[in-house]
């Protein structure tokens, strides 16, 4: 059976609902499985030519894609309400060929797409005209729309130019006409941008007068009637891609709503930095500069306070005794000492036990051997550092090679849910709680105990 649907898109694209008879239906309606109606005649546009599917409703059910699959126009619904099952295996069997189904267009998104999709014409054409770029992809995403034109190195001066010459022709209320041929011979005559890729079901898009159009291109997509419908068109990015130009824009209510928002960023920043839209780029500027001298004295200020942090832990571990001494988490050592840091993070804490790393490894008669098993534990020219950042949660093992941290890190960390890792000399783990990194560290004390 031959079902064709009659598009009544193509007859009126201002038609917003119909009633129409099914001719065949598929599937259960949920999720994973839904349903398949085709109908006699429809008004919703099937994806294609790069443009998206209206949405909208069937007897109040969802339709969440229309498609054409050769030559037949599916309308896919999801069944999303309330009801219990029995309810919607009722529904499923009253929907059947022959019903009159009433079919309804998500409208604001239908005029949307005629907006974008008749920009996308207009600027493409002038592309074309300006500078002999033709259009060769098209993609009509949620928040944007690409073009990408066979140019290289289109600049912004170029692409600024072009686009006022796009919204010219928008202003200028052109008429937008649809003209349906049966083979490619009728429609030869017309100014083309793109030769013909199709041989049968030919519709061309003209935006202006045939003698002269903004553009003239087949299309199989929704438009509106006029250029001004458009309303406004904004070019926002160029990049290079494949040895083209694509160019990232957006048209219609879409361009008014993200100048909006962006007039929205413009504002609350001239309140923060006191300016106007004239200056404020100076303003960010000056403000740039002393955030950068700010961040440098910063810095200097850090390395010194790890200097010093190193010389302490220095100074500690040549004149402790052979006892054990401890002062609640602190512990000092020959073989272990542990320090905590509230106001330093887990990286500046690795920077430090880098430090102490290097010089132990120049001084330590022990560092030279690897090996955990026949290093001296009780030499303290060989200590396991154990240094905390208490706001990251996170511990930082580091050894001149008497220990292999990340081993010590990789056996035992996870226990007490620590996630992390390393190499011999030095390992990190963060743990979800105090407590969990606790836990870990009254661990490593207690061997260390077990081999004094």
């Amino acid at each position: 059976m031959i079902m064709i649907t009659r598009k009544l898109f193509q007859e009126d694209v201002y038609k917003k609902d119909c009633i129409s008879t099914i001719l065949d239906v598929q599937g259960t309606g949920s999720k994973e499985d839904p349903f398949l109606l085709v109908l006699d005649e429809t008004v919703f546009f099937p994806e294609g030519g790069g443009q998206p599917s209206d949405l909208g409703t069937i007897e109040n059910v969802p339709v969440i894609n229309v498609f054409e699959k050769d030559g037949v126009i599916f309308h896919a619904l999801q069944y999303t309400g309330d009801s219990e099952e029995s309810d919607l295996l009722e529904h499923k069997v009253n929907w059947k060929a022959g019903d009159k189904v009433n079919c309804r267009l998500d409208w604001k998104r239908r005029f949307s797409h005629m907006q974008r999709h008749c920009g996308e014409h207009i600027l493409s054409g002038v592309f074309f005209s300006e500078c002999g770029g033709v259009n060769r992809g098209f993609h009509m995403g949620k928040d944007y729309m690409t073009i990408d034109i066979d140019v290289q190195g289109i600049s912004w001066e170029t692409a600024e130019r072009i686009e006022m010459l796009a919204n010219q022709a928008i202003w200028a209320n052109l008429p937008v006409t649809v003209r349906y041929f049966d083979n490619p011979s009728e429609a030869e005559n017309l100014p083309l941008r793109k030769p013909l890729a199709i041989n049968e079901d030919i519709s061309i898009v003209c935006v202006g007068d045939e003698s002269n159009p903004a553009d003239c291109v087949a299309c199989c997509g929704t438009h509106p009637s006029t250029s001004g419908q458009v309303g406004l068109l904004k070019i926002i990015k160029l990049e290079n891609y494949k040895g083209m130009t694509r160019v990232y824009f957006k048209a219609g209510e879409e361009a008014l709503e993200d100048y909006r928002n962006k007039h929205r960023i413009i504002t609350d920043l001239n309140l923060k930095y006191s300016s106007d839209d004239n200056d404020l780029l100076n303003k960010i500027r000056v403000q740039d500069e002393k955030n950068k001298e700010i961040r440098h004295e910063l810095y200097l200020m850090k390395n010194a306070l790890k200097d010093n942090v190193v010389n302490e832990i220095l100074n500690e571990a040549r004149i402790v005794s052979d006892a054990l001494i401890t002062d609640g988490l602190f512990v000092t050592s020959p073989n272990l000492l542990i320090r905590e840091y509230p106001y330093f993070k887990a990286n500046d804490l690795m920077s430090i036990a880098k430090t102490l790393i290097e010089i132990y490894s120049k001084t330590a008669p022990s560092s030279r051997n690897k090996n955990a098993k026949t290093a001296d534990k009780k030499d303290n020219t060989n200590p396991l550092f154990v240094l905390i950042s208490t706001q990251e949660n996170t511990i930082i093992l580091a050894s001149s090679g008497a220990y292999d941290c990340g081993k010590i890190i990789k056996d035992n960390a996870h226990i007490w849910r620590g996630k992390g890792g390393g190499n011999a000399m030095s390992a990190r783990a963060s743990f979800p709680t105090r407590e969990d990194l606790e836990c870990f560290v009254t661990f490593i004390k207690q061997q260390q105990e077990a081999e004094i």
